[in-house]
């Protein structure tokens, strides 16, 4: 129960953005003018993590920048709370705490208000962005939803980059997320700003349908995070960018250096990565407005090739009368669209909108009758009024608000149990998500100090365990020397990323690029949530191998 110097020490830190004192609450603030400003203060109050606010009634505003116990009557503060009641239920926010505190000058009445949790899910469907440094990311996002062709100069890419060192370098550092909405006719609904949140919350209302993009960073010194975000996104659908310009000389130099025509190493090793996925994806050749012909040509030429090799079929989609085709034979995720694109041009915006538009957003097949399954991405432990509140992507099945969950393992291997106290998705307070959401978590009732990346939130019946060591059938598809027993890289996996030791290869002493094999690896310092058949990705320097797990040995 609060006190009275627990209501002085409020009194004292004064109002704030989740915090409002009213003298009184009246049948008179019922009507339309006061009653809309109360609305509108009560969702502003509520709009952000936690998505809480704490009013008090019975408080004396003094000029705005001193606050004194006023104190109301019985009668008083019941038609306060009938009115709170009210104006709670318009602006879509409930009391979930209140209490009347007795002061000398009478009562205060203090609630704690929290946004109510939206009903449904939209239909979603996400995409993961991969290129290499320079190749348009951001501007193309940008420009797609904002329905704005770039300027040139970057202009689209502003919305994307948050980070200082992003800013001045015009360069992706880390994960980014945009979204765009359409109606339940197929119409697009931009944004003109994506980072206002009123604007966003607006979208997110009249959309039928939202589009999801992970931007990952492409430059070779963040290459860490661009695997995270293909392997830990588990996003439906894939969009690697080539730029034509910059893929054309370096198609060149390579040629001039060896003789062969190939794609530099790392817009290779993003297609490889994509189509280890299991998921259906889009090669997009990125400013062609920038792009002399001959040099368009090769690229065209060298990306078809390249994805011949790993066994896909490239289709070029030129016309919008070609989409449904292609959209009809993408999800056996053996066609792989390549299509021509200028950020500055409508016309090219316009016929990859509407590629994206139509594809199915269940293109994984995913079962929602499997246990709720995620992965742990990112971990925030300094949010007032919260616990553990964790973010990702769902895996499998389908988390609802309050229900129980295991999170884990721990450095000992073990699981803790915990509850879904609420769920966050695109900024919005929801009851529900499913397989391919987004989400943000608030889990109570768990230790938030051993919450980390890498670890899994579950249904308490789901089977994964903790695994020390496995063994896996992998492919070396870059390494300077030799690998041998005792080699150390970093294993990616879903959101995992732990150093692991080779322990043993199978029928062979060592492995050089190209190289097939069986072998065992070792988890460092604790086990992680592996499983059969899960993809991985062993990284050190410009090492590369990519596989899948076949068996977990402990």
């Amino acid at each position: 129960m609060t006190s009275v110097e627990e209501i002085g020490e409020i009194l004292r830190k004064g109002e704030a953005r989740n915090m409002e004192f009213k003298r009184s609450l009246t049948r008179m603030d019922l009507k339309s003018d006061r009653r809309q400003k109360l609305v509108t203060r009560i969702r502003y109050m509520t709009c952000e993590t936690p998505f809480e606010g704490l009013l008090l009634v019975g408080i004396e505003d003094l000029a705005g920048k001193n606050w004194e116990v006023y104190g109301l009557t019985e009668a008083q503060i019941r038609t306060a709370e009938d009115v709170l009641v009210d104006i709670c239920a318009e602006a879509e926010v409930e009391i979930v705490e209140e209490e009347r505190i007795e002061t000398d000058q009478g009562l205060v009445g203090k609630y704690l208000l929290k946004r109510i949790a939206a009903l449904e899910v939209k239909e979603t469907c996400s995409f993961n962005v991969a290129g290499r440094v320079n190749s348009g990311k951001s501007t193309l996002i940008g420009s797609l939803v904002t329905g704005s062709p770039d300027n040139g100069s970057g202009k689209s890419r502003s919305f994307l980059l948050t980070h200082p060192q992003e800013i001045t370098r015009g360069q992706t550092a880390d994960i980014h997320l945009a979204f765009m909405g359409f109606t339940k006719d197929g119409e697009t609904i931009h944004l003109d700003n994506p980072r206002n949140k009123e604007e966003a919350a607006r979208v997110l209302d009249a959309s039928a349908r939202i589009l999801t993009f992970f931007d990952a960073p492409g430059h070779q010194e963040y290459s860490k995070t661009m695997i995270r975000s293909i392997l830990g996104a588990d996003a439906q659908y894939g969009l690697v960018l080539v730029p034509g310009p910059e893929e054309a000389s370096l198609i060149q130099s390579e040629e001039g250096k060896t003789g062969l025509r190939r794609l530099d190493d790392i817009t290779r090793e993003h297609l490889i990565l994509m189509a280890n996925q299991e998921a259906p994806f889009i090669v997009v050749i990125s400013k062609v407005d920038r792009t002399n012909s001959s040099d368009l040509a090769l690229v065209n030429e060298v990306v078809r090739n390249t994805l011949r090799e790993i066994g896909k079929i490239p289709v070029s989609l030129k016309e919008v009368d070609e989409i449904d085709t292609l959209v009809s034979e993408i999800e056996h995720r053996v066609v792989v669209p390549v299509i021509e694109i200028a950020s500055t041009e409508e016309e090219s915006l316009a016929l990859l909108t509407d590629l994206l538009q139509k594809l199915p957003s269940n293109s994984k097949k995913v079962d929602l009758t499997k246990p709720a399954r995620a992965y742990v991405d990112k971990v925030y432990r300094g949010i007032r009024g919260t616990n553990a509140v964790i973010t990702g992507t769902v895996k499998a099945g389908v988390f609802k608000k309050g229900q129980s969950v295991i999170i884990g393992p721990d450095e000992n291997g073990s699981m803790q149990e915990g509850r879904l106290f609420s769920i966050e998705m695109f900024k919005k307070r929801i009851g529900s998500v499913r397989a391919g959401d987004l989400f943000g978590f608030d889990i109570k009732d768990v230790d938030k100090h051993d919450v980390r990346r890498g670890q899994v939130v579950a249904d308490p019946d789901d089977s994964i365990k903790s695994c020390r060591s496995f063994e896996a059938n992998i492919v070396v598809t870059r390494h300077p020397t030799r690998i041998a027993v005792g080699y150390s890289p970093v294993l990616q996996c879903h959101t995992i990323q732990h150093t692991v030791v080779l322990k043993r290869i199978y029928d062979a002493e060592y492995l050089t690029v190209g190289d097939f094999a069986r072998v065992r690896l070792e988890f460092m310092s604790y086990p992680e949530p592996i499983e059969l058949g899960d993809k991985i990705v062993l990284r050190e320097a410009n090492t590369r191998a990519i596989g899948t797990v076949v068996e977990i040995t402990s």
